[in-house]
């Protein structure tokens, strides 16, 4: 008579299988990246973790196809489930930037890459779908479901001087094909999607000369 696999034995056989590291190989990750609780984070085979990653749980990071994902150092992802799901593209997240909090998804597929750069901020329940651009310092802020989308980078939302940040999205709905340059702001949901610039909500804020 067969006896069944121990539990752990058949987990990692699943996620095998979905091309995923094991428990073990995840939590071996650390120190060097910082995995909050392997058992609950699932990291595709062959995608990229730079120094200092944290991964918080119900992260995915999901590489089908010929796909890639790249997490740069520093960034962090979560908390709340974040997935993010590379199926034939490439998708990079760059160096400090946040995923969370609040369920967050990245999805690139066919000619449809996504770079997320340095500083960038997708927070509550924000959705990005390739192909995308989203430059240093730019936000999605929101539930906001975004594609073909060109966000002009900039300073991070630390940035003193609102003129100078990246570009920001925000609100609840859908905003595909928007191009947003630095400084500038459009909220989704309240209305006509109209491009304002983020000083108009931050009048008293200090002015940086160029």
């Amino acid at each position: 008579m067969t006896r069944p696999a121990p539990p752990d034995a058949a987990l990692d056989d699943a996620r095998r299988a979905a091309g995923f590291l094991t428990v073990d190989e995840t939590a071996e990750l650390a120190p060097r990246v910082r995995v909050l609780d392997p058992t609950s984070v699932l990291v595709g085979r062959g995608v990229v973790l730079g120094d200092g990653v944290v991964l918080y749980p119900g992260t995915v990071l999901e590489v089908r196809g010929h796909g890639s994902i790249t997490v740069e150092a520093g960034a962090r992802i979560g908390p709340g489930a974040v997935s993010v799901v590379a199926d034939g593209a490439s998708i990079r997240i760059g160096s400090l930037a946040e995923l969370g909090p609040g369920g967050v998804t990245v999805t690139g597929q066919a000619d449809g890459d996504v770079v997320v750069g340095s500083h960038v901020r997708l927070r509550g329940g924000a959705q990005v779908e390739g192909p995308a651009f989203l430059g240093d310092g730019s936000q999605v802020l929101g539930a906001v479901s975004v594609r073909d989308v060109v966000l002009a980078g900039g300073g991070s939302a630390a940035e003193p001087d609102p003129d100078r940040r990246g570009a920001v999205v925000k609100g609840a709905g859908r905003a595909h094909g928007v191009r947003l340059e630095v400084g500038e702001v459009v909220a989704i949901g309240t209305g006509p999607a109209v491009v304002e610039r983020q000083r108009s909500y931050h009048p008293n804020a200090p002015t940086t000369s160029s």
